[in-house]
């Protein structure tokens, strides 16, 4: 793309399509409109409020305990992902391409200062679970190097038209409002599901009813630990005692007080008088609540809510096998639709925008499943059929110097020459086809 082409498509994703002749004149007439300004504090009049019980979308993250540790794992996972960009050549055959335009863009994405691609994608992700949308608009730095600068939720209203189909998007700068109608190759916006007149209906919603009962549970078992008895018993005087004067009644009940909370003999008992008994009695007690059973439950049931197996986010414990499983479980199950929505997101905007259209971004899901160094190594010998690692290779991995001779892969000749699939199998295979004893007696 030529330098002016580029300069002009920043000027579109500064403006958007439809912005007004009074708002195109409020922009200063200098040489860096394409640049946007920084992002606008939020008040509260500018967000919308899509409350439940006592919380909106906005305190899910904050206040709620289970549902920021769901949403937490899952973006912290997918942000934590490489993100590389590919070339497709004329052959169908794919390479990496981090000199391209795109590869610039995702390996530092975003157009904040000092947020790296991590955060940038964990937000994306958060928006998309707690609002079930989210939006970015490509544009430029300084520099003229493309950038992603993330919308965030309240800031911006989306319009729909008869059939609940996305027209437009109007979004609040500190200098005003800017429109966009859609499509826009600057705008990047993600909708999920928006019913019959639009506007999507998140998760976080349907988890309202259950959250708000856990907040009531929760203020509750407070109430019974702040003023319920600290023992089941009471004491019995026998009937018709007198006490000997109000001074030794009065005494008596301030001793009880004094064994309080806060009375400095926490967990004692005051002596009785001639006569008194403790009396024990089959009362409530704070167990009976099984409240860290409930706590663990409300997670169990946000956890699938997201469709996360609770054994990942670690609620329910497993043995090292299960482990295991439910490791490839999410990243082969779990987190694959949250994966591919982000790129195919990224991919039918940004290489049509930037004139790259053989360029497309991947995430590399693998790169989680890879296990320990030595399984990796196994695995990747046993794959090609022969070593992958020169002497050289191996010794800088251990801060040893090279040697002279050492840049060679060397292949065993029992590899090459003996008919072993890899230098891991030591004959095994060979000899089971001849009938051979394994250890050659």
């Amino acid at each position: 793309m030529r330098f002016s082409d580029r300069i002009r498509a920043a000027y579109d994703g500064f403006t958007g399509k439809s912005e007004t002749a009074e708002n195109a004149a409020k922009q200063p007439e200098t040489t860096a409109q394409h640049a946007l300004p920084y992002a606008p504090m939020i008040s509260p009049g500018l967000l919308e409020d899509i409350a439940f019980g006592d919380y909106d979308r906005r305190d899910l993250w904050a206040a709620e305990y289970n549902v920021r540790m769901v949403v937490d794992f899952v973006a912290s996972k997918i942000a934590a992902l490489p993100f590389h960009a590919y070339r497709v050549k004329p052959n169908g055959d794919r390479e990496e391409a981090p000199n391209s335009e795109i590869g610039k863009l995702i390996a530092d994405p975003s157009y904040v200062a000092n947020e790296t691609r991590y955060r940038l994608i964990h937000s994306l992700v958060v928006d998309m679970m707690l609002n079930d949308q989210w939006l970015m608009l490509l544009t430029m730095d300084e520099d003229y190097d493309y950038r992603l600068r993330r919308i965030p939720y309240g800031t911006y209203s989306v319009q729909y038209n008869a059939l609940a189909e996305p027209t437009g998007v109007q979004i609040t700068l500190p200098n005003g409002q800017v429109n966009y109608e859609l499509p826009n190759k600057n705008v990047l916006l993600s909708l999920g599901y928006p019913g019959a007149v639009g506007n999507p209906k998140p998760m976080s919603g349907a988890l309202g009813p259950l959250l708000t009962e856990a907040r009531e549970l929760a203020s509750y078992r407070r109430f019974i630990a702040q003023n319920g008895g600290r023992i089941p018993a009471y004491i019995k005087r026998p009937a018709g005692m007198e006490w000997a004067n109000e001074q030794a009644r009065n005494d008596f009940i301030q001793g009880m007080r004094a064994y309080r909370k806060g009375g400095g003999k926490d967990g004692g008992w005051p002596l009785l008088e001639d006569g008194m008994e403790i009396v024990t009695v089959d009362a409530f007690k704070p167990v009976d609540m099984a409240d860290l059973d409930a706590r663990d439950r409300i997670g169990i049931a946000v956890c699938n809510a997201y469709h996360i197996s609770p054994e990942n986010v670690g609620i329910r414990t497993g043995n090292k096998s299960s482990v295991e499983a439910y490791k490839d479980q999410l990243w082969n199950v779990e987190l694959s639709p949250y994966v591919v929505q982000l790129e195919q997101q990224l991919n039918h905007v940004i290489p049509k925008a930037v004139g790259e259209e053989d360029v497309f971004i991947l995430a590399n899901m693998d790169a989680q499943l890879r296990g320990t160094p030595s399984e990796q190594y196994k695995a990747l010998s046993t794959a090609t059929g022969r070593p992958f690692m020169s002497l050289n290779e191996g010794r800088r991995k251990l801060n040893l110097p090279a040697k002279d001779d050492g840049d060679e892969v060397i292949v065993p000749l029992n590899v090459t020459q003996g008919g072993q699939p890899s230098p891991q199998d030591g004959g095994n295979t060979q000899n089971a086809q001849t009938g051979a004893s394994p250890n050659g007696r």
